[in-house]
């Protein structure tokens, strides 16, 4: 967390009297939590094969995620595959809870 909030004009005037003229604050989120940087990596990853429909490859990188965050993380790429605008089909969970080694069925387990 910042200790100023830049788009805030008093509180970013405040900063540039303390730390001097400073258009952006230093990224000390990515410093101090690298995890959360490597995470949205994996996430972009994640969509592009999901997008692509490469499902046998999305399958091996789910069941390769913690526990917990694997159904969060099915139906954020869900959401993304299922938006009318891009109109892809997505499996369904329990799609994913196969062998990631299986070759995909994609007619099974489908939504339309």
């Amino acid at each position: 967390m910042h200790r100023f909030n830049f788009e805030n004009a008093t509180e970013k005037r405040a900063a540039d009297k303390e730390l001097g003229y400073v258009l952006m604050p230093h990224p000390d989120g990515q410093e101090k939590h690298p995890e959360h940087l490597q995470q949205h990596e994996i996430l972009q990853v994640l969509q592009r094969h999901a997008l692509d429909e490469n499902w046998s490859v999305l399958r091996k990188m789910i069941a390769e995620l913690p526990e917990h965050q694997r159904k969060d993380t099915i139906n954020m790429l869900k959401k993304t595959n299922n938006d009318p605008l891009i109109g892809k089909r997505f499996p369904d969970e329990h799609w994913f809870r196969k062998r990631a080694d299986e070759t995909p069925n994609l007619n099974m387990g489908l939504k339309r």
